[in-house]
């Protein structure tokens, strides 16, 4: 036991140094602050108190103390507080029973839960103290629940002192008295033509490893790696861990110490997994059967923005052409072209030559820019693809199309001007794709 017993006694000396660092330096801002003939008799003061501190952090004074306030706070896997920061009823530790035959995740498939201490802030201290645990990972407090002091025996000054610590820690880990509250979450639930009251109470232990596991898939050095050869599309052992559409739950507001002691040192966060049904998507197919991709497919994807680039052009008609309207009108069409490129990216994923299939009516430009690696099996296709005649034909589509939603809104006037800026945007960002395609094929 001299592993753990050596713990004990660590633990409390970094307890008396922290007090005795803080004694000090409140001790030198007193002297700063004394006037010059009561300097001497202020650090008497002070030196016969420190004195006084230090004789509290003996092992055996600061564990009779400990074992005192242990009644001021529970260690439990399942805490009230969540509910309601005010609840003043029964949290509960709940002994691991592991079992793998449950259909469903809770504290039981736990093989070591992380016991939480809820109770008076103030006397945390004694909380980490009994989560202390020896290096074959048995915890200080499961010899306090077999009632085994010998962890303490090198501390204690008499059988007695062992004595009255044991039954100071038990109340840490004995729920006193078992009641609900007002501010509890209530459920009766019928059974034989009556009734039981039952009081669910918050996983807090589940609440942990949930919160661990998606700290690591996100931070930890392993996973860093992992995203890095994803990324980079190299060969990795490593496999990534994705936790999608993570919410996340406070407690506590600025004081998530007052709810418990995991919730305090998770920042007052706990995750919420996302338990929503799977959104349907449908299946992508070519555009075949159109004579235009701009008469159907890629309207349909952007009947949003198009919506709202012509509220705000028509809530701006008459105002001056200030910069920022400038500005937020050049962000609104870029969005457009944004979701332009994004479509011809999707198209192009297809299995090459789809555009070859007689069903696809789509004129000669617009089967370049979305079918190019067609290229590597059919020779004129590829020399067309070269010419780079496709980029400008497929930019003035889409100024036209743009132009004509634009002006089913009658308050709206486009022109020559501003197809000649649509038409540039788009090629611009054109050649880009055609460098994309170059490069990979």
């Amino acid at each position: 036991m001299a592993n753990l017993s050596d713990k004990i006694r660590d633990y409390i000396d970094s307890r008396k140094q922290d007090r005795l660092d803080k004694f000090d330096k409140d001790t030198q801002k007193g002297v700063k602050a004394a006037s010059a003939e009561n300097v001497a008799a202020y650090e008497m003061e002070r030196a016969a108190l420190r004195v006084s501190e230090e004789d509290r952090f003996k092992p055996a004074n600061w564990l009779s103390d400990a074992a005192s306030r242990a009644k001021q706070l529970q260690l439990v896997t399942h805490a009230l507080k969540f509910t309601h920061s005010d609840a003043k009823g029964t949290s509960l530790f709940a002994k691991a029973s592991v079992s793998s035959a449950l259909p469903f995740v809770s504290t039981s498939i736990l093989e070591t839960p992380k016991i939480d201490v809820v109770g008076n802030a103030a006397a945390l201290d004694v909380g980490k103290l009994l989560l202390l645990e020896q290096d074959d990972g048995k915890l200080l407090v499961n010899f306090i629940q077999q009632d085994d002091m010998s962890p303490f025996e090198p501390l204690a000054e008499s059988k007695e002192q062992l004595v009255d610590w044991l039954a100071g820690f038990k109340l840490a880990v004995t729920a006193k008295d078992p009641s609900s509250h007002k501010l509890a979450k209530q459920l009766y639930w019928p059974i034989d033509g009556n009734y039981h009251l039952l009081l669910p109470l918050y996983a807090t232990s589940l609440s942990q490893e949930v919160f661990e596991r998606v700290q690591h898939a996100r931070f930890s050095e392993e996973q860093k790696e992992a995203r890095a050869a994803r990324r980079t599309e190299k060969m990795s052992e490593l496999v990534t861990i994705e936790f999608p559409d993570v919410a996340v739950q406070a407690f506590g507001g600025t004081k998530p110490q007052n709810i418990s002691q995991l919730n305090s040192g998770r920042g007052g966060r706990s995750f919420l997994l996302s338990s929503a049904p799977p959104t349907w998507q449908s299946q992508e197919k070519p555009p075949l059967k159109v004579k235009s991709i701009f008469r159907g497919p890629f309207s349909r994807k952007v009947y949003g923005h198009l919506i709202g680039l012509k509220k705000f052009l028509v809530a701006n008609l008459n105002k001056r052409s200030v910069w920022e309207i400038r500005a937020e009108r050049a962000r609104r069409i870029d969005d457009i072209v944004d979701q332009l490129v994004a479509y011809g990216a999707s198209v192009r994923s297809f299995p090459a030559g789809w555009s070859s299939h007689p069903d696809c009516h789509l004129p000669l430009h617009q089967k370049l820019w979305l079918d190019p690696n067609r290229r590597a099996f059919d020779k004129e296709f590829e020399d067309e693809f070269d010419k780079k005649e496709w980029q400008g034909l497929v930019a003035a589509d889409f100024s036209r199309f743009l132009n004509a939603e634009l002006e089913k809104n009658s308050d709206i006037a486009t022109g020559d001007v501003e197809f000649v800026q649509w038409k540039v945007l788009t090629a611009q960002e054109l050649r880009l794709v055609q460098d994309d395609v170059k490069g990979a094929f």
